[in-house]
C-alpha cells in the first residue's frame, strides 16, 4: 500500500481526493468490512460448537442417566408385582377411608341384607319376599331376580338398594332395552375395583326379556375370571339383581306361564313379589298421603279403592288418586296466621 492509500484509510487526516481515489477508497473500505464480518461469523461458529459444545453433552448425559434408572426401577418392579400390589392397594384403601371419612372403607365384609331393613318401612305387603331378599344378598352368589307384577314393589326396593349400598360409587343401574343392552352390560364388567363390593340393578325386564339372561350370565361370569387373574383372587365381588315385571292382565293361563317362565331359568335366584289385593289398597293409600301431606275423606279411600285393580297394577297408581281426592294438612300454627 502506498503512503497516499495510507493517508487515503486514516480518518485523522484530510487529503484531498480526486474521483479515481475515491472510489478506490471506497474499495478498499468495502473489502475490510466484509472481513471483519468473515471473522465474527468465525467466532460465533467457535462459541456454538467449540468452546460451550459441554452444555448439550451434559443434557444428553442427563437424559441417558434417567433412562437407565427408569429401566432399573421397571426391571425392579417386575421382579417384585406383589410387594408393589399390596403397597397400591393400602394407598387406595387410605384415600378412600379419607375420603368418605370411615375407616376400613374398601372393607368388603360388610352385609348387603343390611339394606333390606329400610325396604321394610317402605315396601308393604312384601315381608316373604324381603325376608328371601335379606338372605339372598348375603349368601347368593348368582344373578337375583326380583318377579311380579306391576305396582308391587319391585322396582321400590331396587331404588332402596340403590340409595343405601354401602359403596355408592360402585352402583351401576341400567333400564333394559333389548339385545343392545347386553353390551352396557359389558361395558360395565372392567370398572370393578378392589375398594368394597359392586352392585349392578337392570330394571324394566319382561317374561320375553329371559332369553337373554344366560347371556348375561355368560358376561358376568367371564368378567369375574378376567378380574379375579391376580395375586389376590375373588376380592372383586359383585351382585346382579334383575327386576321382572309380569303383565296380571293377561289370562290366568298365560301368567302362570310367565311365571314358570321365570322360575326356571337356570343360574339365578327368583324371589316372587306376592300380587296384591284390594284389602292391601289401604295401607298404601295411608302411606301417600302421609307422604304428600294430605287428608283424605273415608269416602275417597273408597272410591280410589273401587277405581284401582289391584292384582293388575297394585300401588302404582295410588298416588295420582290420593292427589286427586286429598287436601292439604294445615297445621295450627298456619291456621293462626
Amino acid at each position: 500500500m502506498t503512503t497516499q492509500d495510507a493517508l487515503m484509510l486514516n480518518p485523522n487526516v484530510i487529503v484531498p481526493l480526486n474521483l479515481p481515489q475515491a472510489r478506490r477508497r471506497r474499495k478498499v473500505l468495502r473489502r475490510l468490512l466484509e472481513n471483519k464480518r468473515t471473522e465474527q461469523k468465525v467466532g460465533h461458529f467457535h462459541v456454538a460448537f467449540g468452546g460451550d459444545q459441554k452444555k448439550p453433552l451434559l443434557k444428553w448425559a442427563y437424559l441417558a442417566i434417567a433412562i437407565v434408572a427408569a429401566v432399573s426401577l421397571a426391571l425392579k418392579v417386575t421382579g417384585n408385582m406383589t410387594t408393589v400390589s399390596e403397597f397400591l392397594k393400602s394407598y387406595k384403601n387410605q384415600y378412600h377411608s379419607i375420603v368418605h371419612n370411615q375407616d376400613n372403607y374398601c372393607n368388603p365384609a360388610q352385609r348387603l341384607g343390611d339394606m333390606v331393613l329400610h325396604a321394610r318401612h317402605q315396601v308393604l305387603n312384601q315381608d316373604k319376599a324381603l325376608d328371601q331378599l335379606e338372605l339372598a344378598l348375603d349368601n347368593t352368589k348368582e344373578i337375583i331376580v326380583l318377579v311380579g307384577t306391576s305396582g308391587v314393589g319391585k322396582s321400590h326396593t331396587a331404588r332402596i338398594l340403590r340409595e343405601n349400598f354401602p359403596w355408592p360409587e360402585n352402583v351401576k343401574t341400567l333400564s333394559w332395552s333389548g339385545h343392545r343392552s347386553l353390551r352396557r352390560v359389558k361395558s360395565m364388567l372392567p370398572d370393578l375395583t378392589f375398594c368394597g363390593q359392586h352392585l349392578i340393578l337392570i330394571d324394566n325386564m319382561t317374561p320375553k326379556d329371559a332369553q337373554f339372561v344366560p347371556a348375561i350370565n355368560q358376561l358376568i361370569n367371564e368378567g369375574e375370571k378376567i378380574a379375579n387373574l391376580t395375586e389376590h383372587p375373588h376380592q372383586k365381588q359383585l351382585t346382579v339383581v334383575l327386576i321382572f315385571s309380569v303383565n296380571g292382565m293377561q289370562a290366568g293361563e298365560a301368567f302362570e306361564m310367565d311365571m314358570v317362565t321365570l322360575r326356571n331359568m337356570p343360574h339365578i335366584h327368583v324371589i316372587t313379589y306376592a300380587t296384591l289385593e284390594s284389602t292391601h289398597l289401604v295401607d298404601c293409600i295411608r302411606r301417600e298421603a302421609a307422604i304428600a301431606m294430605v287428608q283424605l275423606e273415608d269416602e275417597h279411600v273408597d272410591e280410589i279403592i273401587r277405581s284401582i285393580d289391584a292384582s293388575a297394577s297394585g300401588c302404582k297408581s295410588v298416588l295420582a288418586k290420593v292427589l286427586l281426592y286429598g287436601k292439604p294438612i294445615i297445621d295450627e300454627s298456619q291456621e293462626t296466621n
